[in-house]
């Protein structure tokens, strides 16, 4: 027998199953029972109450298995008194990563709180596993003797590409010196907790840290309320956030992983309630390599709706590459879910139409946990949705009074919840497949009827505790990610062979920690390429396995003591935390700058422009990294990072600026420069001295004593923003111009309008200077071809970890004003500007029409599809991005617009790229031939249609729905030479340009002229 429970923040929901059955049959006993103040007195009348409505002895329950929200809502709701100040080491020698300090980028009200200190020690590695630099032992000691003076009690270490340290283990070489120095500190190592994106890990570890105590606490509580009802033999399992479990003493370590496993234990309990008894769960299938999706689980609850997909595997669809908690990005697992304002306590506001009184909205307004007080139905006053399908009979059985309504408000508002619902299920699927859906949750009985895109609506009178139920049938769990070298280069053979030994080293793990080895079964395995690595593939495992009976008895109650717990931090009448009325936040210490943060009015900023030069703010940089985004047509890598460099030396006091072209003195001498290399190693080591090597080498061999500026190679992506921190007051101190020599993102060195306008030797473009930022140098002086420019210097990039910065000859103004695009960086701050306004005030005008105007109106720009993202197709050649993906347009577009697009929904756009988006194709049904809408050098651009936001190749995933927006580029680009180098054919594209005579490009406006 086991137990599982869900502690929810109104009720607590218990179960006991029957292992030796399948499927609701299983079921012996549910119920809900009033979540206490202290969670264990209401944990402890839930089993009580079961064990004595199911009349089962103690002893043959062998199991329990809990999910909470409790964590989680300490993070949300910034609760001091129970998050945990904590310092955080980085191991990164020659200052890589400093621009991007640990708390970088948390909400301000969270890192006041849990931020206790921050230090940096030599250590960290590069892409291919060799160190950066070696460990100081003494250095760990000198931050341990600031942390003791501190009283920090919990520690983070983070070492960059610390997941595929396999042979150095520096984190946790770290972790010995300070277990040894610090007597009782907790120490976290963040690839325990995260995967690749030092970032994102490491905001997923500082969580973990700061929950330790309220975890123990809440665990603690827990087995004690076990004890009380009889249990306190019974082996104890926390659920976690990807649908399977942990012991307790993992889950004393990683609280972080159990913090948010609601969504998750409800998609995995409906599938298990409404299969048959013969199969287990309804969304498995025989096939676990199947990635494919399955069943969409629909949670109704009293305020929001959550919808859910599981896979073919029986496990939910994990999110993207990073998730969002309470506002801190982590990458760990997390379903991906999508959320709506509907539930059971939805407030329907009516209206008159033609003299009949009908809905005019359900939701998002809602009476939440008021329902039994405020709805018609219980004798309150507000009409909620509950209501409406009372008064229409669905539900007879409910509230304690009658509902009575015009049949027009019962037959509109229930068609406002059912188009609510079918584009829930529309945003949640990835192909026009009809699949099946599973409702659960209380709110469930809102809706009767068929929904559109569906197979059929199951439902179980068991729905209720779907969540308790999903707890209790969890199976343990290992995951491996690594990056690992291929002995005889890639093949399909060789593929295997690593994936063997990779699922086989799970499937070892996962019995360790007490699963059957004879149920272990693999339900995710991937292998990737690397960016510029030839001879290495990142490869990801996941394994999950039935608990071992065999494995309890041996653990006997080992797992129940509580070596781990500091009963200190426990009441006898609490197992969370009391929040003190006198509670403050934490003091940030004073090594650690506090950022200032002001509220900003779009419409009444203005710049700050001094002597002619642009001083930019952190509106600013958020604005130019977001216009920056849409220019790289999906490539020139995330400027997230660099633009957390960038407002890091804004905050600590230095000047960053742009200068317009005309206002620099006529003999003005000035340096293209730009960073190339993997994107994965500016995610995981972002940073450090890359740049100004390079800039220092082209100096000294230039032998100029002074130069007047920088120039930025293409504004699309980090590299728009990566010069401003060069030439920020405490570097170069050099304005950057205001242009570029793309207008946008391309993947090649020759792919630049200086080239294009030359005589065609590549030798015009030389010298450069490559530089790896820890020490490895080079010049290129001279080529015999364009193609070997690129295979030379991208050979050497690979040599210098992946990543390298670049310095191009000097250029004279005069040369910059005839051969680059000018004011690229004002479009971006206005392009960024527009979608920042749209997320603010919630425009009913669609995104897509402000940056059509700010591209230069309809003539421009346009947005030329709109739909959903049903296919995505990756792979990587000689270190470039190749694929495509596929957008199914949208029966209902969700917006009006003037600009003229397609979004039936039998047609579908599908883009291929090259690391940049390169062509895009209309299919239509048949006999409609496909269509070439854009190609390059047009800008093709794939935007969120909810936030406005740019997506790049890493964002590309199933289920987004987008907009896909089409811009004229630079007349450089568009005459015979500009489409010989950066046309279609020169990416191998047998196609005429379409754009011709159908776009015009607009100049860009100087921001320093309109504001200064």
């Amino acid at each position: 027998m086991r137990v599982g429970i869900d502690v929810g923040g109104t009720n607590t929901d218990a179960v006991l199953l029957d292992t030796s059955k399948r499927g609701s049959s299983s079921v012996v006993k549910w119920l809900k029972v009033p979540t206490s103040a202290d969670v264990e007195t209401g944990v402890k009348n839930a089993i009580r109450e079961l064990l004595r409505a199911s009349k089962v002895p103690t002893s043959d329950i062998k199991c329990v298995t809990i999910g909470t929200t409790h964590l989680i809502n300490a993070v949300v709701g910034r609760d001091a008194s129970k998050l945990q100040r904590i310092g955080v080491i980085r191991l990164a020698s020659n200052n890589f990563t400093r621009l991007t300090p640990p708390f970088v980028d948390l909400p301000p009200e969270l890192r006041d709180i849990i931020c206790g200190h921050v230090g940096f020690v030599s250590g960290g590695l590069n892409i291919d596993a060799t160190p950066i630099g070696e460990l100081v032992e003494a250095e760990v000691v000198e931050q341990c003797k600031i942390l003791k003076q501190k009283g920090i009690r919990s520690v983070v270490i983070v070492g960059t590409f610390s997941p595929i340290d396999v042979e150095y283990r520096q984190e946790h070489m770290v972790k010995d010196v300070i277990v040894g120095e610090l007597e009782g500190v907790d120490v976290i190592c963040s690839a325990d907790i995260g995967r690749l994106g030092i970032l994102e890990r490491e905001n997923a570890a500082i969580l973990n840290a700061s929950l330790l105590r309220l975890g123990r606490t809440f665990v603690y509580s827990i087995r004690r309320a076990l004890s009380s009802a009889g249990l306190g033999s019974a082996s104890l399992f926390l659920s976690c956030n990807d649908g399977t479990m942990i012991s307790v003493d993992e889950a004393l370590t990683t609280p972080v992983k159990v913090f948010a496993s609601g969504p998750a234990n409800s998609m995995i309990g409906a599938s298990f309630i409404l299969a048959p008894e013969e199969q287990g769960s309804l969304a498995e299938s025989k096939d676990y390599s199947d990635q494919g999706d399955a069943l969409i689980v629909v949670d109704i609850g009293g305020s929001t709706t959550d919808a859910g997909v599981l896979l073919k595997t029986g496990y939910p669809r994990q999110a993207s590459a990073y998730s969002e908690i309470a506002k801190v990005r982590v990458n760990f697992s997390m379903p991906d879910v999508q959320s709506i304002g509907l539930g059971g306590g939805s407030i329907v506001k009516l209206q008159d139409i033609d003299g009949v009184r009908v809905a005019a909205s359900v939701g998002p307004e809602s009476v939440g946990l008021r329902l039994t007080e405020e709805a018609l139905c219980f004798g309150g006053k507000t009409l909620t949705a509950t209501d409406v399908v009372i008064a229409a009979g669905d539900t007879p059985n409910f509230g304690t009074r009658t509902v009575k309504l015009e049949g027009s408000v019962i037959r509109s508002a229930k068609e406002i919840i059912k188009q609510q619902l079918e584009g829930l299920v529309d945003e949640i699927k990835t192909k026009a497949t009809p699949l099946p859906v599973a409702l659960v949750g209380g709110g469930s009985i809102l809706l009767h009827e068929s929904l559109r895109g569906t197979t059929e609506i199951l439902q179980n009178k068991l729905a209720p505790v779907a969540n308790a139920i999903g707890a209790a049938v969890a199976k343990l769990s290992s995951t491996l990610d690594l990056i690992v070298p291929m002995e005889n280069g890639r093949s399909s053979v060789e593929d295997q062979r690593i994936l063997v030994k990779s699922i086989e080293t799970a499937t070892n793990d996962c019995v360790k920690k007490g699963a059957r080895r004879d149920s272990v079964k693999v339900i995710m395995q991937d292998l990737l390429s690397l960016s510029y690595i030839s001879n290495k593939v990142r490869v990801f495992v996941q394994v999950v396995g039935d608990l071992d009976p065999d494995a309890l008895q041996q653990n006997g109650s080992t797992e129940a003591d509580h070596r781990f717990v500091d009963e200190s931090l426990a009441t006898r009448d609490s197992g969370i935390l009391p929040k003190s009325e006198n509670s403050v936040l934490n003091d940030i210490p004073d090594d650690i700058a506090k950022p200032y943060f002001k509220a900003t009015d779009i419409n009444t900023y203005k710049l700050k422009i001094i002597n002619k030069e642009w001083h930019l703010s952190e509106t600013d940089l958020e604005w130019l990294a977001i216009g920056c985004y849409i220019l790289g047509c999906a490539g020139g890598g995330s400027p997230y990072a660099t633009y957390l460099e960038a407002r890091e030396l804004v905050r600590s006091g230095q000047t960053l600026k742009i200068i317009d072209i005309e206002d620099l003195p006529s003999d003005a001498v000035l340096i293209p420069v730009a960073k190339m290399g993997s994107p994965m190693v500016s995610t995981e080591r972002p940073g450090g001295p890359l740049l100004e090597d390079a800039m220092e080498m082209m100096l000294k061999y230039e032998k100029l004593d002074k130069v007047h500026g920088l120039v930025c190679v293409e504004v699309g992506g980090s590299n728009g923003i990566r010069p401003l921190i060069l030439g920020s007051s405490g570097a170069y101190n050099l304005p950057m111009v205001d242009g570029d020599f793309m207008g946008r993102a391309y993947p090649t060195f020759e792919k630049m309008t200086c080239y294009v306008l030359s005589g065609g030797d590549i030798n015009d473009l030389l010298p450069a200077t490559l530089a790896s930022g820890d020490g490895t140098n080079m010049i290129m002086l001279k080529s015999k071809n364009t193609e070997m420019v690129d295979r030379a210097m991208r050979a050497a990039c690979v040599e210098m970890g992946c990543a390298a910065g670049v310095a191009f000859r000097p250029m004279s103004k005069e040369e910059i004003k005839t051969t680059g695009i000018l004011r690229t960086h004002s479009l971006a701050w206005r392009l960024g500007r527009a979608v920042r306004k749209h997320q603010m005030e919630q425009s009913e005008t669609s995104i897509g029409e402000s940056l059509i105007a700010e591209f230069g109106g309809p003539e421009s720009a346009k947005i030329i599809f709109e739909g959903k993202i049903t296919a995505v197709e990756n792979r990587l050649i000689k270190g470039h991005s190749y694929g495509s993906i596929l957008i199914r347009g949208c029966s209902n577009p969700p917006l009006p617009t003037s600009s003229p697009r397609v979004h039936a929904s039998e047609s579908e756009l599908r883009i291929s790229f090259k690391n940049e988006n390169l062509i895009a194709e209309l299919t239509s049904p048949e006999p409609a031939p496909t269509k070439i809408l854009a190609t390059v050098p047009s800008l093709i651009t794939v935007l969120d249609s909810r936030s406005g936001q740019a997506l790049g190749v890493p964002e590309y995933r199933y289920g987004l729905k987008v907009l896909v927006l089409v811009a004229a580029p630079h007349p450089y680009w568009t005459g015979e030479r500009g489409l010989e180098v950066g046309g279609a054919r020169a990416f191998g594209l047998d196609v005429e340009w379409p754009g011709k005579g159908r776009q015009r490009w607009v100049e860009g406006r100087s921001v320093i002229r309109e504001f200064g």
